[in-house]
This record gives structure tokens, sequence and C-alpha cells, in this order.
């Protein structure tokens, strides 16, 4: 007979292990992360601040404070005896005697004799003007860059002859004094007698370039000698100079003459007239330089002129929102600021000249430089008034060019062949500044000191970078409840990835007897 076949035990589930590894796993995480959420110290670290707390409480409790010191013997006591002598008493009597009494006989030698002419009395009717000073520079044109290349608008004491149709003046035929006119140049600090040479430079020495550029040669035209009267209560003034100068533009190509300035003030308002002249140019025919003979014109209109002052005074001349009527160029009033024009009379002088236009706003790049400049009158040479000195020139702010955006292929940041890209340089963004780390690691940085990119020779490991202290100190029990936790889940989720054996179902019995 057979023996009854028992079934075999059934073996554990390998899921059920996976899963009981998986909740121990996930247990662990939750404590490490309970723990580092509610600030709960790992044991060594526990430790290690008992530890220290421990060294530092014995080392105050062994440190005994040293009883305080007393000095052997007490301080030398208060000295009971007064010092020196006690000051002297107050003096009652009085100081010395009264200061002599005054005499009543005349004195041993008389005062000296009177001044044969008693001292001049300021009086309140006309005073009497004999060396008169008058300074001006006319405007910053007249001492600008030409529009012709290489010329250059400047002035000349005395009368100069026209150089010819299109020719330039002469270093010979230039004069900076003549009389009683002199011209002067601003050298940054005081006026100085002109030069040949200043004529084209501005104060620091520099060679004007540009019409535009708002630099100017900074000269002035000096008359001495002026006489003629001031009669501050009336109000008026007439002082004349005698001399003559000479304005140039285009280094000479077209000129004219100023004689005898006359200075003219009624009611607290002045004229500045003169005989002018020169030689008709024409821009049709440049060659041509027809003698134009003087008339009378004013240089200038001064609107408020105070003869309060003893020495003299400094006006402004009109310019600005003045109109002018014109037989060539219009006057341009658009902008307000430079609009204007010298007098009317000098303006039709200057269009029988040819050079109309520039007397009056025209809507040029250079009329902001045709305004007129103040002049200063001093009554006397050996008391001038304070000159005005030009404005410095404004800051030129240089236009930024196009920019190049595009991004050039990076370079490497050694020596060497670059490999993949072509032989010419390569730049990780350009001159894209890159700001240096607080505190900078040792061994070898990750961007060379040129803002490039490194290539794979260059890099260093992380510990290489951090130095010893990456690897230093001891790994805390948090960190090893870290790892025992995913290693549970880890060796959860390889028992779901390990296969099972099937299970065969055992044999059943029927009738009591296994079939054969």
């Amino acid at each position: 007979m057979t023996p009854p076949v028992h079934p075999s035990p059934r073996p554990v589930d390998a899921r059920l292990r996976a899963a009981v590894l998986a909740v121990a796993g996930v247990a662990v995480l939750c404590l490490v992360a309970a723990m580092t959420l509610l600030g709960v110290p790992s044991p060594g670290a526990a430790h290690a601040a008992e530890a220290g707390e421990t060294a530092t409480s014995g080392a105050t409790t062994g440190t005994t404070s040293a009883p305080p010191t007393t000095t052997s013997t007490p301080s030398t006591p208060a000295t009971t005896t007064p010092t020196g002598a006690p000051t002297t008493a107050p003096t009652t009597a009085p100081t010395t005697a009264p200061t002599t009494a005054p005499t009543t006989g005349p004195t041993a030698e008389p005062t000296a004799e009177p001044t044969a002419e008693p001292t001049a009395e300021p009086t309140d009717g006309p005073v009497a003007i004999e060396d008169a000073v008058l300074r001006w520079g006319i405007n910053d044109e007249s001492g600008n860059a030409a529009h012709a290349p290489g010329t250059y608008n400047f002035f000349s004491a005395g009368s100069v002859d026209h150089p010819g149709g299109g020719r330039q003046l002469s270093q010979s035929a230039w004069r900076q004094s003549a009389g009683d006119v002199a011209v002067e140049k601003w050298n940054g600090s005081s006026w100085q007698p002109a030069t040949w040479a200043g004529l084209r430079t501005d104060s620091s020495g520099a060679t004007l370039r540009s019409p535009t550029a708002g630099v100017f040669s900074n000269h002035q035209l000096v008359l001495s000698g002026g006489v003629g009267e001031v009669d501050r209560e009336a109000g008026t003034a007439t002082i004349r100079w005698e001399g003559e100068f000479t304005v140039l533009y285009y280094s000479g190509m077209s000129l004219f003459h100023v004689i005898d300035p006359v200075l003219t003030v009624t009611d607290g308002r002045g004229t500045l007239t003169a005989s002018v002249g020169g030689y008709a140019s024409s821009i049709d025919d440049p060659g041509s330089a027809v003698p134009v003979a003087p008339r009378r014109a004013t240089l200038a209109d001064l609107p408020s002129v105070d003869l309060a002052a003893v020495d003299g005074f400094t006006a402004i001349p009109a310019y600005r929102g003045v109109r002018v009527t014109t037989s060539g160029t219009p006057q341009d009033l658009s902008d307000a600021a430079v609009a204007g024009a010298f007098p009317q009379d000098l303006v039709d002088v200057m269009e029988t000249l040819g050079t109309g236009s520039y007397w009056y706003s025209s809507g040029g790049s250079t009329d902001p430089y045709k305004v007129a400049k103040p002049l200063s009158v001093s009554y006397d040479a050996s008391r001038p008034v304070t000159a005005p000195t030009p404005t410095p020139p404004p800051t030129q702010v240089a236009t930024p060019g196009p920019q190049n955006t595009a991004l050039a292929p990076p370079t490497r940041s050694t020596g060497g062949a670059a490999t993949g890209g072509g032989s010419g340089p390569r730049t990780a963004r350009g001159p894209v500044a890159v700001a240096p780390p607080a505190v900078a690691p040792t061994g070898a940085a990750v961007l060379a000191a040129d803002g490039t990119l490194p290539f794979a020779h260059d890099l260093r490991s992380v510990s290489a970078l951090l130095g010893d202290d990456a690897s230093a100190g001891p790994v805390s029990s948090t960190s090893v409840l870290w790892w025992v936790g995913g290693g549970l889940l880890l060796a959860a989720a390889a028992l779901l990835a390990v296969p099972t054996a099937p299970r065969h179902p055992s044999p059943r019995r029927s009738g009591g007897s296994v079939p054969v």
C-alpha cells in the first residue's frame, strides 16, 4: 500500500519580505526627517557638545580668582600746612597818575604847508577820461576753426590787406599790436599777448579741429588810450578810441576792417559804433576781392550800462531775440536759445562783403557761436576792471558705435590646438565679466582668468577644488540612518525584482489511493 503524500510547506512569499523591508526603510527615513525638522542632535553631536561643555566648565572651575591685593603702606596723608605764601592783597591805591594835562601853547613846529592843488573831490558832473581801455572778443565764431579745411577765424591789429583771391594770410602780414590796438589770448589763467601759432589753438595749446566742436582760440581785442567823459549823475558817457583792427575769416580769404570805435551811453543804454569796410567776396567767385569803402555801423547795442562804478563797467551786447532783415540767407528763429543777430546796419555791411549770414542765426550748425560776447570798459588803464574770461569748452561725449552682440565660439583656456571648432580663437561670451567668489577655492579655478571656459583636461575633482575639508570630520549618526533607510528600500526593490518559483498543487486524494 502506497503511503499517503503530505503537502509540502508553503514558502514564505518574497513580496511579503519586500514589503517588510520597504516599511522598515520608510520608517527609518521618516525618523531621520523628523529628527532634522525638530532639530534633535545626533548622538555623536550630543556627545561632542557634552564633552566640549565639560571641558569648558572644567577649565572654568579649575581657575580660581586671586584674592585682591592690598598695598603694604597707606598713601601719603594730605598735607595740613598751607602752600606758599598767600597772594598779595589787592591794592587800594589808584593806578598811576593821570595823563598830563593838554598843552595850551602852540606846538613846537608848525604843520606842513597845504598842497598847491586841492585833492580831487568826486563831482556830480562830467569826469574827464584820458586812458580808457576797451576789451572785446566779439563772438566765439571769430575765434573758431573755419569750415574750409585748414583755415581759421582770428583777429589782427592794424589794417591788413587782402592776401589775394583764394589765398590765406601769411605770418609776416599778421600783427599782434599796432598803435593802441593789441590782440591777447587767454591761456587758461590770464590774458597774454597773442602769437601767430596760437591763432589756431585753444587755451591749452591743442589745435582747433572742427568748427562744430565748441572749442575756440579765445582771443580778444584790446584798445587803449580812449578819451572822453563820463557823467554818472546824468547817466551819460562818450569815449573815443583811435586805432584799427582786422577781423579775418577763412584765414584771410574774407576780412573786414574796424576803424576808430566810439562808445556812447545815454540813460543807461549804450552803442559801440565804428567805421567798417573791407573786401567783398563771393562763394560763387572765391577769387574775387573787391574793396568796399568804410561806412559807419553799429558794432554792438548795449541795453544795460551801469555807470555807477568808479573804475568802469562790463556790458552784454544785445543779440538773442534781435530780428534783422536780410537780402540773402533768411534769419532762422526756430531755436530761441541762439536765435538773434548783431545790429541791422552791421549786418547790412556784412552782406555787402558777402558774409552776412555769419552775423545772425541762419540755421547753421555754428549758430550758437555767433552770439555776441560781453565787453568791458576801464576808465583808466592803471585801474582795470575785471575782464570777462572765456567759458570752458563743453565736454565732448563720444557717441557709442554699433555693438556686435553675436557670441563668438569658445576658446581654450590654456595653450595648444583647439579641437572640434576651427583654428580661430574661441571665447565663452566675449567680454563678459565674471564676479570672483567670496573665498577663492584652493586648486584650479573653474573659469580661466580671461573668462574662457576650460576644457576637460582643465577640470578638477570636487575634492581638489575644496581641498582636505571635503572629507574632514566624522560621519554623524543621522547620515548613517539615511544610509540604512535607503539600503532597506533598495533591498525591498531587489526582492521584488527576483522571480519566485511557481508553486505546484498537491496531489488530490481519490478514494484513499493514489492513481498509478
